[in-house]
This record gives structure tokens, sequence and C-alpha cells, in this order.
């Protein structure tokens, strides 16, 4: 548009014709009694340039915006000085029907709304060989407190956004992997898989004590380094990770006068098919249907004193096995913590050292229906129990580590539109926790949405 009024006024200053229409006067207009070749032709030499650099700016400016809008809709390849970027969010939005709470002295029926888990976040490659994955969680949107089941609900402004995990991974070969970070530490199978990939509705209860147990917090992660590595042969697989934390939480350390890292460490023995074929600290319980391999590890974790206690440890073992359609995971730890207690009425010694000893397992198995569209009907169940020292003046419950008696129960269906990355279903989840009987039991009915981007 710039251009063509330009070119109007250039052609009526070369004819001596002002801009305004010829029968409305031109007594204003400079050149309105005509103007001498020369100033034509000077006249027409400066319009020409304005209107070519007018062009070539208009063209240079789209080519520009085309430019910009290419770059904005193109990922940065791994090509490209090895670094490449992606943004991920992963959902899931639950709907429980409560049928039983646990105390509450009457049967109860409500119904919850409300989104579960949300991840989002970025992940990818800082060189060829140095990977990066940073999230951050909205969990319990829109939560009654009054809902059964594990989490929490977010605030009533639902302001709770929180940094989830942050590292890197340095691959220097298959056998040499260096992470460093805000992560999970390597023990524990239930804990170290992500809730967006078990066969389960919800997590196990080897998931929840034992994050508490070895970090302090929900979310299972901590500061600190891993060291791990790969080795795969024709028909066998040996997977190995070494990890020390720095274990912040006030439940574990106090004030932190007095600290003692966390030192982890899991080994994994693979028959069959890998779990994973390149190195990594992600883990899924289901292969739907394509895997024909069983693992079996072995994992523990020493703390020494803090202000809280004389030695924190872990010990545990699982296996995880997959046949064809077949999926089954098995998982038993110990939950050992120790500390010193002063005897006031002892003539032999001040003190004494006094143990304790959690017990967790989880049984999981799911049978994979693989639709000729590509989609799977995934039928899983779950039994998983806390037997928890009894130590204190509460029964079923041990005062030193905060762990109960407990048991849950669970059945239901998977409908995999896409693997676990878009994902509907219907689980019966009951169980009983005997610190808080007599209302003990929670039953409840639910129903998910999820999806992986």
């Amino acid at each position: 548009m710039m251009i063509r009024f330009l070119v109007n006024i250039k052609e009526k200053i070369l004819s001596g014709v002002c801009p305004k229409q010829k029968n409305s006067g031109c007594a204003g207009f400079p050149f309105a009694g005509g103007i001498s070749g020369r100033v034509k032709i000077s006249a027409g030499l400066v319009f020409g340039f304005i209107i070519s650099f007018a062009n070539v700016s208009a063209q240079q400016e789209a080519s520009d915006s085309s430019n910009v809008l290419e770059k904005i809709m193109k990922p940065v390849s791994a090509n490209e000085a090895g670094r490449s970027i992606s943004f991920t969010h992963s959902f899931q939005l639950w709907n429980v029907h409560t049928f039983e709470n646990i105390g509450k002295p009457v049967y109860e029926n409500r119904n919850d709304l409300y989104i579960r888990r949300g991840r989002i976040g970025a992940k990818g490659y800082l060189h060829e060989d140095i990977s990066f994955l940073i999230s951050f969680a909205y969990d319990g949107v829109g939560r009654n407190e009054e809902t059964a089941g594990r989490g929490f609900p977010n605030p009533d402004d639902n302001h709770d956004f929180f940094l989830f995990e942050a590292y890197t991974i340095w691959s220097y070969n298959p056998l040499l992997n260096i992470a460093a970070g805000y992560l999970r530490p390597q023990v524990g199978r239930e804990q170290m898989t992500s809730p967006f990939k078990t066969t389960s509705f919800e997590y196990s209860l080897s998931n929840f004590q034992t994050r508490a147990h070895l970090v302090g917090r929900i979310s299972g992660r901590e500061l600190g380094l891993n060291v791990g590595g790969l080795y795969k042969a024709p028909g066998w697989s040996l997977n190995y990770n070494i990890g020390c934390f720095d274990i912040s939480s006030k439940r574990l350390v106090g004030s932190a006068s007095k600290t003692f890292p966390m030192f982890t460490g899991r080994l994994a023995f693979t028959l069959g098919d890998p779990e994973m074929e390149k190195y990594g600290i992600g883990y899924k319980q289901s292969y739907y249907g394509k895997r024909k391999g069983i693992t079996f590890a072995l994992n523990g974790s020493l703390q020494g004193e803090t202000e809280i206690f004389k030695n924190n440890n872990f010990y545990g073992g699982d296996i995880l096995a997959n046949y064809g359609p077949f999926d089954f995971m098995l998982e038993y730890d110990w939950l050992s913590r120790g500390t010193l207690l002063e005897l006031e009425n002892s003539d032999l010694e001040k003190t004494t050292k006094i143990n304790t000893v959690d017990k967790i397992f989880t049984y999981k198995v799911a049978y994979n229906f693989l639709l000729k569209n590509g989609k799977i009907i995934q039928a899983a169940a779950m039994y998983s129990g806390q037997l928890a020292d009894d130590y204190g003046s509460v029964a079923a419950f041990n005062s030193m580590s905060g762990a109960s008696d407990q048991e849950v129960f669970e059945i239901g269906l998977n409908y995999l539109l896409n693997k676990d990355n878009l994902k509907l279903n219907m689980h019966y989840v009951w169980g009983e926790r005997t610190d808080k009987a007599p209302e003990k039991y929670y039953a409840y009915l639910g129903t998910g949405f999820q999806y992986l981007f």
C-alpha cells in the first residue's frame, strides 16, 4: 500500500498535478504552477529510489518474518552442534468415587474430579553425549481432602507449582554414565518408575514409604550424583547404579548440624530382552506385549548419623518379567532405622541402641490384549502391603519411621490408545490402615484419562 501511494505521488508530481483532485485546487502545493524538466528528472530519480528501497524493505521484511516463523516451527536438530530441545507435558485427570474413607465413622458416597498429576518441562541435548531434563509439577488441583486414596489437595488458590526434577546425564560410553542434579535415587523399582508408566491405577505402598524413608519427601527426589552403566550381550544384560545424595529434609537431618550423605547401589541382571536399549534412569512396567525377558535386581542404601537417627538404611530386591502379553512385577524391601536412646534407670549403660525394621512388598500382574487396530486393552491387578515395626505407644505404628501396617488391593482395566502416551483406565481400589482402627478401611472406584506429550 505504501509503494502504491508513492507511485501515485511520483506520477502526479512529474505531470505537474498535486495529489489532490484537479477540481479541488492546489493552492498549498509547492509545485502548483508546474515544474521544470530538470526538477522532473530529479524528482523522478528520488521517488524511484524511495520506491525501490520500500519494495526491497517490504520483501526483506516478509522474508525475515518467514524465516522467524520457520525457526519457531522447526525444532532444533541434534545435528546442529549436537543440541536439541523438546517440551514435555504429562497429565492425569481422575474421577474418584469414594465408597468409604479412613477415619470416617459412616459409609460415604462422594464423587471428586481432579488433576491427580501434572508435569510440564523440557528435555533435550546440550551436546551429543550430554542430555538434560527439567520438570515442574502441579498436583491435586481440585481434589477434595475427604476423597479416598493417595495424594494431597492443592490449596484453594491452586498456587502449588514446584520444581519436580532437574538433572543432566553425561554418557561417556554405555558402561559409564554420570547423572547429576535433583533426581531419584536408583533404588526400589516402584519408586524409580514413573506413575505414568505403571500398570496400576495408583502407585503401590512400595513407593510412598520408601520415598519418605530415603529422602523425606513425596517426590522422591534429592540433590545428588549417580554413576551407572548398561552392558548388553546376546541373551542377557547387566545394569548397575551407584549414587551419593545430600539429604536435606528436616525430617531426616533436623537442622543439619550433624549430617551424613546417603549412598545407594543397585545391580540388575536380565535374561532375554533387555529393559532398555540404552542406559537411562527412567523405567516402565509393561512393554505392551513386545518384550520377552526377566530382570532380577538387588539394591540398597546407607546413611550415617544425623540429628534424627544413628543410621538409616534400605535393602530390597525386585523382579520384572515380561513375556509376550504377560507382565509381572514383584518387589520386597526392608527399611531399617536406628537411634541411640538414653536410659535413665540403668546402672550399666547410659544409652542403648534401638533398631527398627519396616517391611514393604508389592505384587503386580497384567495381561495385554492386542487389538487389530494397534490399541491395547490391559487387564491389571495389584496387591501391596506394609508391615511396620511395632515401636512406640500406638499399635501397628512405628513412631521412629512413621510407618504403619497397611495393605491395598486393586483390579481394573487400562485402554491404551497409544501405549501409555494416551490412556483411559478404570480400577476398583480398596485397603486398610490398621493404626486408624476402627475406621481403618477405604474403597473407591477410579476412572482416569492420561496423556504424555
